[in-house]
C-alpha cells in the first residue's frame, strides 16, 4: 500500500446527480508533476467504485489537461454508470 503525502494528493468531488459523486484522486510525482488520476462513482457515506483510471501521465511527451480529462468523463457518464451501477449490483 503506497502512502502519499498531502501535497502529492489531491482529491475533487463532484456531484453528477441522484445522490451521486464522482471523486477524482490526482496523485503528483516528486517535482509536482501529475502522475495518474483515478476516478471513482458512489455515495458519500456509503461508498465509491472504481470506473476510470490514467497514468503515467508525467512520462516525457505525454500532453494531458485535467480539465479537458473532467469534461470528456462527464460527457462519458452514460458509460460510467452503466460501470457503476454493474459493478454495485454485479448485472452488466
Amino acid at each position: 500500500m503506497e502512502k502519499y503525502s498531502a501535497s502529492e494528493r489531491r482529491v475533487d468531488l463532484y456531484g453528477v446527480g441522484d445522490g451521486l459523486t464522482m471523486m477524482n484522486v490526482l496523485i503528483k510525482n516528486g517535482e509536482g508533476k501529475l502522475k495518474r488520476v483515478d476516478t471513482y462513482l458512489g455515495i458519500e457515506g456509503e461508498g465509491f467504485s472504481a470506473v476510470a483510471h490514467s497514468d503515467n501521465l508525467d512520462q516525457p511527451g505525454v500532453i494531458f489537461s485535467y480539465s479537458s480529462h473532467v469534461r470528456m468523463l462527464k460527457s462519458h457518464m452514460p458509460l460510467l454508470l452503466e460501470m457503476f451501477y454493474g459493478n454495485v449490483t454485479g448485472k452488466r
